[in-house]
C-alpha cells in the first residue's frame, strides 16, 4: 500500500466504518511514529504500548514459549479491557513490537479484534530496521537489527506494508 493511499484511508476511516477490502485492517507502517500521528486524525488513535505491557506483567517466565503465552494473554485481556465494543472508529497503534519477534507472539488477537470500524498499524521505525553499531560485534554475536520488521512483514504479507516516504 502506498503512503498516499494509507493517508486516503485513514481519512476516510475516521469519518465512516469501510469493510477490509482485502485480509483485516491490520498493517505495518514502517516510518518514524510521529510521522504516522501527523497522519492519524484527532481522536482516532488508540496506543498499544507492548513495553510498557510487559512491564506491567505480574511474572516473567523463563521459558519462551512460556513467555509468548503469558504475553499474548495480556495482550488479549488488554484488547478486551480498554477498546470499546467495535462501533467507535479508531486506529490503534502499537509500539514495542520487537516483544512479537523476541517470543514469536501470533497476531491472532489483533486480527480477531479488527472490523470495520477497528484497525491496527504496527510502528517500526526505519533507525531500528538500519542500525549498525559504530564498532564491528564479537563474531559470536548475531545482530539482525530488521528481524522484527521482517517479522511483521511476514505475518501480514508485503500489500499490507506502508512507508514513510511519500510514494
Amino acid at each position: 500500500m502506498t503512503y498516499d493511499e494509507f493517508a486516503n484511508l485513514l481519512s476516510r476511516f475516521a469519518q465512516r466504518p469501510i469493510p477490509a477490502v482485502q485480509g483485516r485492517h491490520v498493517y505495518l507502517w514502517h516510518g518514524e511514529l510521529a510521522a504516522l500521528r501527523t497522519l492519524l486524525p484527532p481522536g482516532l488513535a488508540v496506543d498499544l504500548d507492548l513495553y510498557a505491557l510487559a512491564k506491567e506483567l505480574q511474572r516473567t517466565p523463563f521459558s519462551t514459549d512460556e513467555a509468548r503465552r503469558v504475553l499474548q494473554t495480556a495482550i488479549a485481556n488488554w484488547l478486551r479491557q480498554y477498546l470499546p465494543a467495535p462501533g467507535k472508529q479508531q486506529a490503534v497503534v502499537v509500539t514495542g513490537n520487537s516483544l512479537l519477534r523476541r517470543y514469536r507472539v501470533p497476531l491472532s488477537e489483533f486480527f480477531q479484534a479488527t472490523s470495520e470500524s477497528r484497525l491496527f498499524v504496527f510502528a517500526v521505525s526505519p533507525r531500528e530496521t538500519a542500525f549498525q553499531p559504530p564498532q564491528p560485534l564479537p563474531g559470536y554475536i548475531l545482530l539482525q537489527p530488521s528481524s522484527t520488521f521482517d517479522y511483521l512483514k511476514t505475518n501480514l504479507g508485503e500489500r499490507f506494508v506502508i512507508g514513510e516516504a511519500i510514494s
